[in-house]
């Protein structure tokens, strides 16, 4: 067992998270609770963790390494990483999922991939002027490339837990799909024809970027259907989760003229609107989120960097939830002080607007991460994110 932080009471600490969290679905929670986003890349970037050594390109290409790797994942944050989770190796429910990172959806596009060593995949754009036009007549099956993969390996993981498989004693006990969303139809243009490309695209030749982005969106709506119906899932979910990273590049005027249509057509084709939805973005597109909670029903912001999140929530009104919170790169190589003082800053400036901030890393916490740094975070919250009475 992965043990880094000793001597934390388990099953004092859940009984607080579970409390904290009944409370915070009832609007009455005392602080402002903390969460965390990370995923297996802590193990594959860290050699302290990976004794294993394995690689990106060998994490993708068999799903016995990316079961191991994920299950390890699991015990270490589930044991290390000290935030409003359940925590304790006793209490652990281990998972599986096929998972791509970032490349999936590009990839399945057609953007090949390009490994690294001692950082995250990426994809290179694969469409210039002489072929960005012929692009868009691609036929461009929903299970195809990565996205059959994918499947292949939510096949595999269903088996493994069917046959009892265990790790360190105890059993799978869930596997979920990956597919089942998409990084946003500006997004993943840019990956296609780059960003520089493709920005002057939308100004120079809009007619193909409307165009690709159609396209994009057309079979996006394809492949979640698709996904949705092999994983026995409705075709249309109460509700929406959004990404669209890039439209920070873009001026509202201009994400309302050229991307807004494009995810009112994936909320409308994928979602009944019954309930709220939500949005993830990267960097800062908080001039956006008026416009994005009104015209798509959004209530939950996943944000990025740099966010004034005071200033957000006073604009956007109580009733909506946001995360956000500590630069990765403080938590990543910041002091202990340092950690405090900015988790101290982000506190004092939402309390006085919202019982519904959730505090987390600003936006995906890095491998080498100490989670001497983390635990200085969750006491920082502990501290200053207690509620006046």
């Amino acid at each position: 067992m992965i043990v880094i932080i000793p001597a934390i009471d388990y099953e004092k600490h859940n009984a607080e998270v579970n409390a904290l969290w009944s409370d915070y679905s009832a609007g009455k929670n005392k602080r402002v609770p903390m969460s965390l986003a990370c995923n297996p890349r802590m193990i594959l970037l860290d050699p302290s963790l990976n004794d294993e050594k394995y690689t990106f390109e060998q994490y993708f290409a068999d799903p016995e390494i990316m079961a191991k790797v994920q299950l390890k994942f699991i015990e270490y944050r589930d044991t290390a990483l000290l935030y409003d989770h359940i925590m304790g190796a006793e209490y652990i429910q281990y998972g599986l999922y096929p998972d791509f990172q970032n490349v999936f959806e590009p990839n399945w596009l057609g953007c090949p991939i390009h490994y690294h060593e001692h950082n995250d995949p990426g994809t290179s754009p694969i469409l210039n002027d002489d072929n960005k036009y012929d692009y868009l007549s691609t036929a461009l099956e929903p299970m195809s490339g990565i996205s059959g993969k994918a499947m292949q390996y939510y096949e595999h993981f269903l088996e493994m837990k069917k046959s009892g498989y265990t790790y360190k004693g105890k059993p799978i006990e869930f596997v979920y799909g990956a597919g089942g969303g998409s990084d946003g139809p500006f997004t993943n243009a840019c990956s296609l024809r780059g960003a520089t490309n493709f920005c002057l695209d939308l100004y120079l030749d809009t007619e193909y970027a409307l165009a690709l982005m159609n396209f994009i969106t057309e079979n996006s709506i394809k492949r979640i259907k698709a996904f949705r119906k092999a994983t026995g899932q409705p075709e249309k979910l109460s509700s929406m989760y959004l990404a669209d990273d890039s439209i920070a590049l873009l001026s509202t005027d201009d994400y309302v003229r050229f991307v807004l249509p494009f995810h009112k057509k994936l909320c409308d084709e994928l979602s009944t609107g019954e309930s709220p939805s939500m949005i993830h973005l990267c960097g800062d597109a908080t001039r956006h989120f008026a416009m994005i909670s009104r015209e798509l029903n959004v209530k939950s912001f996943d944000t990025g960097f740099p966010v004034k999140h005071g200033e957000l929530l006073r604009e956007l009104g109580s009733d909506i939830q946001m995360y956000g919170g500590v630069h990765v790169d403080i938590l990543l190589n910041g002091t202990a002080e340092q950690v405090e003082a900015e988790t101290k800053r982000i506190l004092e400036d939402v309390k006085p607007h919202s019982r519904k901030f959730i505090i987390k890393e600003a936006n995906n916490l890095s491998p080498r991460t100490p989670p001497k740094n983390i635990a200085a975070m969750y006491e920082a919250v502990k501290k200053y994110g207690v509620f006046a009475q």
